[in-house]
């Protein structure tokens, strides 16, 4: 679910911060509030910076936002895919949602950065429009190429794929949803399981 972001290029004395290090506290704060839930200058002080060294580094909160959705989105992509890769396709499955499960929940209830963020602004804000599309597609668009790859060769043309890739990718957004209403891991691994069941029937693989 890799999100897009121009990059501008800001010369100037080196920094005298670590910009990964603020990036990510910037993320958890941002994760926390939202986009509109906070100022540059809320953001600024959950880095420790001044709003100068700031903008300098970073730009305005649509930028700052747009990296910290990208930053998460590479790392989804990067984690989701890894547990994709699996040879029998339930068990991928499977690690794919216990494994956004644990990311949605080992810090809290905190769900998904992009699903429980972006939502909120995308009809007034394009730059959180942008990143929910991309998110949404880039995480479907993950699915179906595991199925795909499943069921290269099969007799399964009567099997829209596309479709059970968007099923997939709808119960992975509703468990970040439901990890930010706080509900338990076994209530959400339940749910998954049951999406997972779903799917492997209408592919004709009977769990």
């Amino acid at each position: 679910m890799q999100v897009r972001t121009k990059q501008t290029s800001r010369a100037g004395r080196p920094r005298k911060f670590d910009e990964a290090e603020a990036l990510g506290k910037m993320s958890r704060h941002l994760w926390t509030t939202g986009l509109s839930g906070t100022s540059l200058d809320g953001i600024a002080r959950s880095a420790g910076l001044n709003r100068p060294s700031l903008a300098a580094a970073f730009g305005d909160k649509n930028a700052i936002y747009a990296q910290a959705a990208s930053s998460y989105a590479a790392m989804m992509d990067d984690q989701i895919g890894r547990a994709l890769a699996a040879d029998n396709l339930q068990s991928a499955l499977l690690a794919a949602f216990e494994l956004a499960i644990d990311i949605y929940t080992t810090e809290g209830p905190d769900g998904c950065f992009v699903i429980c963020t972006a939502p909120a602004d995308a009809q007034t804000n394009p730059v959180c429009s942008t990143v929910l599309n991309q998110s949404l597609e880039a995480i479907d668009t993950l699915f179906l190429r595991r199925l795909e790859k499943e069921q290269c060769g099969a007799a399964s043309s009567h099997v829209d794929l596309a479709a059970l890739a968007a099923l997939l990718g709808a119960t992975l957004n509703s468990l970040a949803l439901r990890a930010r209403a706080n509900w338990s891991r076994e209530k959400m691994r339940q749910l998954s399981i049951g999406a997972v069941n779903l799917v492997m029937t209408m592919l004709d693989h009977p769990p």
